[in-house]
């Protein structure tokens, strides 16, 4: 994968641990349990590219647009800023938005034309139209889960071979965000093998009713990078990571 590397500009994580950033082009997993800020790393991650001027796209389908630029509001990120460079694909209403798309093509085709249109084609023309008018580098999927339930894959392991084959084509740093339970971490999934990283998040006790968000990359293809886990702290609208602790 040629190019510069993709910078998550989380302090201390891009140097000191990926080895300089993501590769582009790579498919990335983020993977977690609820309440270790996925959604929240994913869009902060795309949020300071747009600000640097590298445009993104956010796709959501776990919660509206509005809910989710109100949970940013509330990290003190502005999404005003970056209306232009990082521009939100809203597909929480799931197959009624991608069956209206699908409606309007059939459309557009006229009564003779085949009436069958594939779900997840008329997705990555949506998403390639969007590449092509902002120029986007960069791609956040929240969640991949509701995704794949949304496209009610039949074959698993080969529909997300291609589909992330796929976004490799596009040329696309994509990062899919992924809901898992910590108990399963360490069972294994066909998506983390197929994916080119892997980054979990987690809760870690550390006393009687205190808790420490951790931050590992597991997998990153083509980077030299540090697999030990680290504590992920934000505070005054910023990332960053630091040697865990206990």
């Amino acid at each position: 994968m040629a190019g510069e590397s993709l910078k998550t500009f989380v302090r201390g994580f891009d140097r000191e641990v990926l080895g300089g950033g993501i590769p582009p082009g790579s498919v990335v997993l983020l993977r977690g349990s609820s309440g270790t800020m996925k959604s929240s790393l994913a869009y902060y991650v795309l949020y300071q590219n747009a600000l640097k001027g590298v445009p993104g796209l956010y796709v959501t389908l776990e919660q509206s647009a509005g809910s989710l630029l109100e949970h940013i509001a509330g990290l003190g990120l502005r999404a005003t800023e970056v209306s232009e460079t990082l521009p939100m694909l809203d597909l929480s209403r799931g197959r009624e938005h991608l069956e209206g798309l699908v409606a309007k093509i059939a459309e557009m085709r006229g009564p003779q034309a085949p009436r069958t249109v594939d779900l997840l084609e008329v997705l990555k023309d949506k998403l390639l139209d969007l590449q092509r008018a902002t120029k986007a580098r960069l791609v956040a999927i929240d969640s991949w889960d509701a995704l794949e339930s949304l496209l009610e894959f039949e074959d698993r392991r080969g529909e997300t071979f291609r589909f992330f084959q796929w976004l490799r084509g596009t040329g696309l740093t994509a990062i899919l965000v992924s809901e898992v339970y910590p108990a399963a971490l360490d069972a294994g999934f066909e998506e983390e093998f197929l994916a080119d990283g892997v980054v979990h998040l987690t809760l870690e006790r550390t006393g009687e009713i205190s808790f420490q968000r951790r931050i590992q990359c597991v997998k990153l293809r083509s980077a030299d990078h540090r697999a030990e886990p680290y504590t992920l702290l934000f505070q005054d609208g910023r990332f960053e990571v630091a040697r865990a602790i206990g």
